[in-house]
């Protein structure tokens, strides 16, 4: 019987120094070991096996890994064993003890390039000498003296992510063994998700790589676990919101001998990756106390916190109604301050976009500001993608400014006349003053303004803040604020 071996040192090597960082990293979440993150360090057999994933960070061409906040993790199950221990973790041909969490080169001879992991392109992604996977054994021989050209459900595998995942994918190493003339190949087949799930074949070391409809198996006619008769490769679930796979266990013999043996069997590695996205969301305003008229900034901060790459991200943050919108600027994608809809696309993992909008105070009033943020990728932490800003606006005072004293001011002409031109020099009046202010003072005469009745107020087609006149109608003094006018009838701005 021959026995899986060890990758040869050369190959494990010549993937080392392969290993570089490329142009543009993918980040993404695979089954690897870090320091200080807890996977399966010990032998088995043992039926259970619970992997937390790691990131890594400069997917596909990279090994750099790191832990990973929030913890993602993924329960793998046996069960509904039809055979005395028909699939065990852990376990070898011969009844030999092995790790849980092996290197994906320890069993036959995978590939690089046989592996497609998430966020990468076809053949790229995956180490076999860093990428883990849980060790599954088909023992054949619990098959005792079944015909050994037959196959055989032995267990199912049920695979639990402790939160609802899009798109993973998986990756299976070394599917195939031979004992004598006997060739032994495990397979799967998909018999339950809780959302429906397709199966589509990313990647393979050859064509006896199958994936078919729900089954993922080695369709050589004399199966093997080296060479072209073994079969390696990925496999694309396309769904969305996956909690939980459950695949039934198989194994076919293709009848090159009259029994299974003691101690056969075919060891196979079982990895998991996939991508998700934090986004989040916050907003600012230059003033957060503005009065009426005043020109103020929102300032709106999209970020990634990771793991993945994300594509597809948009913003929603219309500025209210008690804003009028003078410009928008930002650092990348395009802002449609009609909709409110800031186009960011392609927003990388731990980036950081702003979003600047100049807008004029129209008038008082709550007016909140509600932005949100969405992207493709699944979002493992929804509460940040959502923020309100409602700012404090207050009437502008326009009747009780104080004067402008920092500048000069800006010329006007200012007269003041019972026709014998007061003031006059060489022709010159009106005259020229600047950031002037007029001083009534009388004890016999008083101050006429302009005086109109309700109905042609609105005669005056571009009225001034802080404009005055006497409405005849309603027999009060006016004063234009607030785009309204208002009777002045306490010592304050209407």
């Amino acid at each position: 019987m021959r026995k899986k071996i060890f990758e040869p040192l050369w190959l494990g090597l010549f993937m080392l120094s392969c290993s570089v960082f490329s142009a543009q990293s993918s980040p993404n979440l695979e089954f690897a070991t870090v320091s200080g993150v807890q996977n399966p360090q010990g032998n088995g057999p043992v039926y259970n096996a619970s992997i937390n994933f790691v990131k890594n960070v400069n997917n596909p061409s990279g090994v750099a890994y790191t832990s990973y906040l929030p913890n993602l993790k993924v329960d793998l199950a046996l069960s509904n064993q039809q055979y005395n221990s028909a699939v065990m973790m852990g376990y070898n041909i011969n009844n030999t003890s092995i790790s849980v969490y092996p290197k994906m080169n320890y069993i036959g001879t995978p590939a690089n390039s046989d592996f497609t992991s998430s966020g990468a392109s076809v053949g790229q992604g995956i180490s076999i000498v860093n990428n883990n996977g849980v060790s599954l054994f088909y023992n054949t021989a619990a098959l005792g003296n079944k015909s050994t050209s037959g196959t055989y459900a032995m267990a199912d595998l049920t695979i639990t992510f402790n939160r609802p995942v899009d798109n993973p994918t998986l990756h299976i190493g070394a599917m195939g063994a031979f004992r004598d003339q006997l060739g032994i190949a495990g397979g799967f087949e998909l018999v339950g998700s809780n959302v429906p799930v397709t199966l589509t074949r990313l990647s393979g070391n050859n064509n006896n790589f199958s994936v078919a409809g729900t089954s993922i198996g080695n369709v050589s006619l004399h199966p093997n676990d080296v060479g072209t008769q073994s079969a390696s490769g990925s496999v694309l679930v396309s769904g969305n919101g996956i909690t939980q796979l459950k695949f039934r266990m198989s194994v076919r013999g293709d009848g090159g001998e009259l029994t299974w043996g003691n101690g056969s069997g075919d060891l196979v590695t079982f990895g998991i990756s996939l991508l998700e996205s934090d986004l989040s969301i916050t907003n600012s305003i230059s003033n957060n106390t503005p009065q009426v008229d005043d020109i103020v900034t929102f300032t709106i901060k999209a970020k990634n916190n990771g793991a993945s790459n994300n594509t597809g991200v948009i913003v929603s943050s219309l500025v209210p109604d008690g804003y009028q919108v003078i410009s928008a600027s930002s650092t990348a994608g395009s802002y449609n301050s009609s909709t409110g809809a800031w186009n960011i696309d392609i927003l990388n993992d731990g980036i950081e976009e702003e979003l600047y909008i100049q807008a004029k105070v129209k008038s008082t009033g709550s007016y909140t500001l509600n932005s949100t943020i969405s992207g493709d990728l699944r979002d493992p932490f929804m509460g940040n993608n959502t923020t309100s800003l409602t700012p404090a606006v207050s009437a502008r005072a326009v009747c009780y400014n104080d004067p402008n004293i920092s500048i000069p001011g800006t010329d006007s002409k200012f007269g003041i006349t019972t026709l014998q031109r007061a003031g006059q020099h060489m022709g010159n009046w009106p005259m020229v003053r600047k950031s002037g202010h007029l001083v009534l003072e009388s004890n016999t005469k008083g101050f006429v303004i302009t005086r109109v009745s309700t109905g042609k107020i609105s005669d005056i087609t571009i009225p001034v803040e802080g404009m005055i006149l006497y409405d005849t109608t309603e027999k009060c003094l006016k004063i234009y604020s607030d785009n309204q006018w208002s009777c002045f009838s306490t010592a304050a701005c209407p």
